[in-house]
């Protein structure tokens, strides 16, 4: 066994030293390295979207518009420089400009963005400064106006459905049920309510709490929303069904008196497991009313003295007949 890998080394080596072999590594390399050098000397094009956006802290109740939401950066150079320079392999969002660099009259309304400083905020946002660049347009509009600020309320397009034997103990809750919007008084005035997406949640077998986006379109409108996901809790509880049968009594007019059919009705209910030691159903109690001045075929069966941990499912029957006694 070592006679043979002795052998395999041997073999190895006498590849790894040929002189043959050697010579056609350094081709390959020169080869490369001359393919490369070729390549890399060529002039290439390479474009990059910028979207626009503005920040101000000196102006917070100012909304602020552009003529062009996108700059677009046209790069025409070689692979050298543009290997040089990064562009490739930085990524960057956005375009930020700070307002308050501009020195502009807010009083005023509208303004024109130079070339020199859009240049400037384009060459440090893509990190470079020896590659030429064209960029389009060459000048912004910016417009702004004062912003108002609304509380609109939140409402929920949450559906639940729970894994058995498990199910709602609470209606699920937003984390915020009222959302600060902010804008023009114009825009203000045509929201009066917001809601959430249209979400089917399944298969819930405990308590969670998750994101639900807001529906709410942002090219639509100039507003401002703080958040674009509200926080929902829901709790749920593991539950298990019962059936209790119950005397109906009659609640009836002076002197007057009813025979019911039937006179016990069933109560299917439905009760959390932590709670099912403490249901009595003794205390709980089933009636009708009747009057003389209703003419009913059937009475209604109303239950009393029900707790609040208890879910009625059904009543069985929910109406009962009656035979007036004279």
């Amino acid at each position: 066994m070592q006679t043979e890998e002795k052998k395999k080394r041997n073999i190895l080596y006498s590849f790894l030293t040929d002189s043959r072999v050697r010579n056609g590594f350094i081709c390959l390399s020169l080869s490369f390295a001359l393919w490369l050098f070729v390549v890399m000397g060529k002039e290439y094009q390479y474009n990059y979207s910028l979207p626009v956006v503005f920040s101000s802290l000196n102006h917070p109740n100012q909304q602020f518009y552009c003529s062009d939401s996108v700059v677009q950066v046209y790069i025409k150079s070689t692979g050298f420089d543009l290997l040089t320079s990064r562009i490739l392999f930085k990524k960057q969002n956005t375009l930020d400009i700070n307002v308050d660099n501009l020195s502009l009259n807010i009083q005023n309304g509208t303004a024109k963005i130079p070339i020199g400083f859009i240049n400037k905020q384009v060459l440090s946002s893509i990190g470079m400064d020896k590659v030429p660049v064209q960029i389009m347009p060459d000048t912004l509009s910016l417009k702004w106006n004062k912003t108002y600020s609304k509380s609109v309320p939140l409402v929920s397009r949450v559906e639940v459905g729970c894994r058995q034997p498990f199910a709602l103990s609470d209606t699920p809750k937003l984390s915020d049920n009222f959302i600060e919007i902010e804008g023009s008084l114009e825009e203000l005035q045509k929201i009066d309510t917001l809601y959430t997406k249209e979400v089917h949640l399944q298969g819930i077998d405990r308590n969670i709490f998750t994101f639900i986006p807001i529906d709410f379109d942002y090219k639509k409108t100039n507003l401002n929303l703080p958040l674009t996901n509200v926080g929902l809790h829901i709790s749920v509880k593991e539950y298990t069904e019962n059936i209790v049968t119950l005397p109906v009594s009659a609640i009836t007019g002076k002197n007057e008196k009813v025979r019911l059919f039937p006179s016990y009705v069933k109560v299917r209910y439905k009760v959390a497991m932590e709670d099912y030691k403490k249901v009595d159903t003794d205390n709980m109690n089933a009636y009708v009313v009747h009057s003389n001045e209703e003419k009913k075929k059937k009475l209604r069966v109303i239950l009393n003295n029900v707790p609040e941990f208890i879910k009625v499912i059904s009543i069985d029957p929910p109406k009962v007949d009656y035979v007036i006694q004279k």
